[in-house]
């Protein structure tokens, strides 16, 4: 789940740079280019953090995925248009939820001692 949180991480903070610029190119928006690029960078930062400190690096990108989930349900809900404010309130909302299923399991992980990482059993981590 971490590793499938990485790099949805990743590939999510590369599409909102790329709908930044494309948002720019196609109705010459410069705020879509703006909040693009700064959304993107910090989802970015969020993966190059989680592959030093997952809690923290998650909580980065799951915070920027939450907080777009809020914004583009707001636009989708004015506008009902699936393109873009469907699309990227449906990324934001997977890429927030999996990145906070990622921290609480790095978390548990985390905080269990090492024998009880191994048991296999009810209860226990199979790994």
């Amino acid at each position: 789940m971490i590793e499938t949180a990485q790099v949805a991480l990743a590939i999510y903070g590369a599409l909102l740079i790329a709908g930044g610029i494309i948002g720019k190119v196609k109705a010459g928006s410069s705020a879509s280019l703006f909040a693009g690029a700064v959304c993107g960078t910090i989802a970015l930062v969020g993966f190059w953090q989680s592959l030093r400190d997952p809690a923290v690096g998650f909580l980065t990108g799951g915070l920027v995925g939450l907080l777009l989930t809020g914004i583009f349900m707001n636009r989708y809900i004015r506008t009902r248009k699936f393109m873009p404010a469907g699309l990227v309130l449906l990324l934001s909302l997977l890429v927030g939820i999996l990145t906070m299923v990622a921290r609480q399991e790095y978390m548990y992980k985390r905080d269990l001692p090492a024998g009880e990482l191994t048991k296999k059993g009810p209860g226990t981590l199979s790994r």
